[in-house]
């Protein structure tokens, strides 16, 4: 009896032991995902508004930066678990060796991009022998040549000034340059200020302007399980938008600091992503246009001295998650 007994107390103690580590088990931290104000992106925080991520059984912290540089550089320094950053720079910091995934397509450029010209360039071919403003070794520096090719120009036509886009309108009013590639509000508002013509728009050449959602991949690797119900919660999102646009767009806005109307007007020039369409982009067996472009903007760079060495694409872009809910 008394072996008996001990046997039991022995039990109590082990069962107590078992309970009180699991309970004390450190809670995972949350997922932190850097955002920046930008239309596309939104739909990451409309998730978080609408309580999608705790519907999914995850927990999100939203960090906001109101400069997009520093959203990337905490991504780079491991202080945040995601950004939504454009494609480009996902290669960017890739290609510097640190090791990223992009787990989802949020949106490209449909109208919110272009090239504005000064009073007396009416079209492409009349951009022959202007001096042209553009941020070199930048997306936007590749769209201008998409821009050329479609006006049957070269670049041995035109002269390219390296400006950083938001000095593009006022390098035009001080007669700098004859035209520039920026984005909106800067495009229309320049063209009116000079009495100009926005001369054709990303809406020419969709697909070349993309932003992600981008996971630091140890993220990715540890808590796969985590990073699925992040992107479930995300392409909710997009389709609250759908059918609450209005709702979604004031809610939104409100996090970006405008009103409802003005950023309906930042969504007109944007084609939102929605889960068919990124399982379109990404394709079958890693050959959608999503790897064909990626790969485009990688030469592009490397061509041009921004980054050292092309990364893996294929271990660049992880289509897993979204494969798994277009299942």
């Amino acid at each position: 009896m008394k072996l008996n007994l001990r046997t039991f107390l022995v039990l109590i103690v082990l069962l107590s032991l078992s309970f009180s580590s699991t309970s004390c088990a450190a809670p995972k931290s949350p997922i932190r995902i850097a955002i920046s104000a930008w239309a596309g992106v939104e739909p990451a925080e409309l998730a978080a508004q609408l309580g999608y991520y705790e519907k999914h059984g995850v927990e999100v912290e939203m960090v906001r930066f109101s400069a997009y540089s520093d959203s990337i550089q905490a991504l780079v320094d491991e202080k945040v678990d995601a950004g939504m950053h454009t494609l480009d720079d996902a290669i960017r910091y890739s290609s510097s060796g640190n090791d990223s995934r992009v787990v989802l397509l949020t949106d490209y450029s449909f109208g919110g991009d272009g090239l504005v010209a000064r009073p007396g360039i009416e079209t492409l071919a009349d951009l022959k022998g202007a001096k042209i403003g553009v941020e070199i070794g930048t997306v936007g520096h590749l769209s201008l040549l998409k821009i050329l090719e479609i006006g049957g120009l070269t670049t041995d036509d035109v002269t390219i000034v390296s400006i950083p886009a938001w000095e593009i309108q006022q390098s035009m009013l001080e007669g700098k340059i004859d035209a520039g590639a920026t984005w909106e509000p800067y495009l229309t508002s320049t063209a009116e200020m000079m009495g100009g013509k926005v001369l054709i728009t990303s809406r020419d050449y969709p697909e070349t302007i993309i932003t992600t959602m981008t996971f630091n991949a140890r993220v990715v690797d540890e808590r796969p399980e985590d990073v699925q119900k992040v992107v479930a919660a995300y392409f909710d999102a997009v389709e609250y938008i759908k059918q609450n646009p209005q709702d979604a767009y004031q809610r939104m806005g409100q996090a970006e600091g405008v009103s409802t109307e003005e950023f309906e007007a930042h969504v007109a020039g944007i084609q939102y992503l929605d889960l068919t369409s990124n399982l379109d982009l990404f394709g079958a067996d890693n050959q959608g246009r999503a790897y064909v472009q990626t790969n485009t903007i990688a030469q592009f760079l490397f061509d041009q001295g921004v980054i050292t060495s092309v990364p893996d694409i294929e271990k660049l872009l992880e289509p897993d998650f979204i494969k798994e809910l277009g299942k």
